[in-house]
């Protein structure tokens, strides 16, 4: 099956991202976690320049 994210071939899991299910390979899903995981409040240095 293909991940719905980058398209390779891959065992995939199954993740609701806004509210929507996608099924995504591990590198994606890591991906994805990162970003969930990070805080609202992060240090301005790990922010990115465009707010």
């Amino acid at each position: 099956m293909n991940c719905e994210r980058c398209g390779i071939d891959a065992s995939l899991t199954h993740r609701d991202v806004d509210g929507f299910a996608y099924y995504l390979c591990e590198a994606c899903l890591r991906g994805w976690d990162a970003v969930r995981s990070s805080s609202p409040d992060a240090a301005d240095e790990s922010r990115s320049p465009a707010r």
